[in-house]
C-alpha cells in the first residue's frame, strides 16, 4: 500500500498532528540548528502523548519507513531530521512538574532547558542543564550534559533517575529502579539509540548564591590565560566551574581588538570567588562582567545561537591542558578563517569526573578538559575553509586525547564509527551493544551516533 494512503492511518492513530510536505508548516518544521543540513522527511508527526509516540513507532514498523527523533533540534549532526523518514517531533511534550519535597522534576521529552529551569528555580532548585536555554533536554541528557553546575552536581545524565521510553516495537517501558536499571545506565550518555524518551525524571539540587559572568582578556594573552586555567583546574573546589573560549569581540565596542573569554560560575560569595580566581584577575582584563546572578541569568548569559547558521564542531576530551594543547589553541585562534567561529575549552572538575549512583554509560570521566573547535559561519562558499580549520585543530589535540574521541553532543555529521566506539571504551561499548540488542535488534533508531546491536548469544 502506498505511503500516501497509509498516512491517513497515522493521522487517525494520533491525537497530535501530522505534517506533510505540502503543509505550509513543513519547511519550518524540518529546519534544524545546522544550516548545512537540508533533509526532506516523508512526514513529521507531532505526538501529544507517549501513547501517540508508541502509535507512530508501530505505524513506521508496519510501513517500512525509518524514524528520526526531534527534541529541541539542536543536534549539530542534524540527526533530528532524515530524508524519507517519519520525524517524531516531541515539541508538544514540554510540560514540567516539580516535587520540591523529593527534589525531583519530571519533564516531557520535548522540553527545553528554559522550561525546566523556570519550573525548578521557582523552588530554589535546579538540575545541571546545558549552557543555552533553548537546547532540548533530550539530546543533551542522553549525550552526557556539560553545564554550569557540573562541579557540584555532575553531568546532566548523572541526574537522570527515571525515564519513560517508547522502544522499537512500540512498547512503553520504564528505565530506572522501578523498571530496568540497565536501560537507565544506557540512557546516561548512550544517546538516542534505545528508543524515544518521552519523559525524563531528574534529581534536583538546592541553589545558593551564584557569582558569575565573563572575564575578557586580549587575545594576545590567551596563552598565558590557558596556563593559569590549567593550574586552576587541578585545585579549584567543586563550587567553581570554568570555561574558556575565543576569539571574539567585545559587544557594543565597534572595531574592538579580539578578546579571549573566561566564563566563571561560582556557587558562593563574591569575595571567595575572587580569591580563587585571583591569578585571572591579575591579567590585563578588557572586560570584567562578574556579578551576583540568578541561575536563570547564568543560563542565559551565553545568549542564543540562531538556527540556520552553518556549523561544524569537533574536538577531544583531553587528559590535561598541557603546553602542546595551549600552543595549538593559540595557533588555531590566530588562523581562524572568520567569525563567529571559536574554540571552546570546558574544565571537567568535581562531580563531573565522578560516576553517579548506579553508574552511567558516559565514558570520559578521567579527562580534565573538553576541548572543541566550534565552526560557525553563514556563506556556503566558506564551507571548506571552516571545516578544515576545525578538523586541523581536532587533529592537533589528538596526542593529548584521553580516548581518541570527543563529546558526542558536539560531534559532526561525519563522526566515524571508530570515534563513537572510542568515546565509550571497549567494555562500555560492548555493554551498550547488548542493551541495544534487547531493545532495538533491527537498529530502527539509527539516526544518531550509532551503537549497532550486539551479537546474539
Amino acid at each position: 500500500m502506498a505511503i500516501e494512503t497509509r498516512l491517513g492511518d497515522l493521522r487517525r492513530a494520533l491525537a497530535g498532528e501530522v505534517i506533510l510536505p505540502d503543509d505550509v508548516r513543513y519547511d519550518a518544521a524540518r529546519t534544524t540548528f545546522n544550516g548545512t543540513i537540508d533533509r526532506r522527511p516523508a512526514a513529521i508527526a507531532w505526538p501529544s502523548s507517549s501513547a501517540d509516540v508508541a502509535a507512530a513507532v508501530r505505524w513506521v514498523r508496519d510501513t517500512g519507513l525509518s524514524i528520526a527523533v526531534r527534541c529541541g533540534g539542536h543536534s549539530v549532526a542534524g540527526h533530528a531530521v532524515a530524508d524519507g523518514a517519519l520525524v517524531i517531533d516531541l515539541r508538544l511534550l514540554r510540560d514540567v512538574t516539580v516535587d520540591p519535597a523529593r527534589r525531583r522534576a519530571v519533564a516531557g521529552g520535548g522540553a527545553l532547558w528554559e522550561d525546566v529551569d523556570r519550573a525548578t528555580t521557582a523552588y530554589g532548585l535546579a538540575t545541571p542543564g546545558g549552557t543555552f536555554g533553548d537546547t532540548g533536554i533530550g539530546g543533551l541528557t542522553l549525550g552526557g550534559g556539560l553545564g554550569f553546575l557540573m562541579g557540584t552536581a555532575g553531568l546532566t545524565c548523572d541526574n537522570l533517575v527515571r525515564a519513560e521510553v517508547v522502544t522499537a516495537d512500540g512498547s512503553i517501558v520504564v528505565a530506572g529502579d522501578d523498571g530496568d536499571p540497565e536501560l537507565l545506565w544506557a540512557l546516561r550518555g548512550g544517546g538516542g539509540n534505545f528508543g524515544v524518551v518521552t519523559s525524563f525524571e531528574f534529581r534536583l539540587h538546592p541553589l545558593g548564591l551564584l557569582y558569575a559572568g565573563y572575564l575578557s582578556v586580549p587575545q594576545a594573552v590567551a596563552g598565558k590565560t590557558l596556563e593559569i586555567l590549567a593550574g586552576l583546574a587541578l585545585e579549584i573546589p567543586r563550587e567553581l566551574v570554568l570555561l574558556a573560549g575565543g576569539p571574539s569581540s567585545l559587544e557594543a565596542v565597534p572595531d574592538s581588538p579580539a578578546v579571549f573569554n573566561v566564563t566563571v560560575v561560582y556557587q558562593g560569595a563574591r569575595e571567595e570567588a575572587e580569591r580563587l580566581i585571583r591569578p585571572l584577575l591579575a591579567l590585563p582584563v578588557a572586560r570584567n562582567g562578574l556579578a551576583p546572578m540568578s541561575y536563570i541569568e547564568v543560563q542565559e548569559m551565553s545568549g542564543r545561537l540562531p538556527f540556520g547558521l552553518r556549523n561544524y564542531w569537533k574536538g577531544h576530551f583531553i587528559r590535561d591542558l598541557d603546553a602542546a594543547v595551549i600552543d595549538a589553541s593559540v595557533a588555531a585562534m590566530a588562523g581562524r578563517p572568520g567569525p563567529p567561529s571559536f574554540l571552546l575549552l570546558e574544565a571537567m572538575t568535581g562531580a563531573a569526573r565522578e560516576e553517579p549512583p548506579g553508574g552511567a554509560a558516559f565514558g570520559q570521566r578521567e579527562a580534565r578538559w573538553n576541548v572543541s573547535g566550534i565552526g560557525i559561519w553563514e556563506d556556503p562558499a566558506d564551507d571548506a575553509a571552516q571545516i578544515a580549520w576545525v578538523r586541523d585543530y581536532a587533529d592537533a589535540l589528538l596526542p593529548a586525547s584521553l580516548t581518541g574521541a570527543g563529546y558526542g553532543n558536539y560531534a559532526p555529521h561525519d563522526e566515524p564509527a571508530e570515534r563513537v566506539r572510542a568515546a565509550f571504551g571497549a567494555e562500555r561499548f560492548g555493554r551498550l551493544q547488548r542493551i541495544k540488542r534487547r531493545y532495538d535488534p533491527d537498529n530502527v533508531f539509527r539516526f544518531n551516533h550509532n551503537i549497532p546491536p550486539g551479537a546474539t548469544g
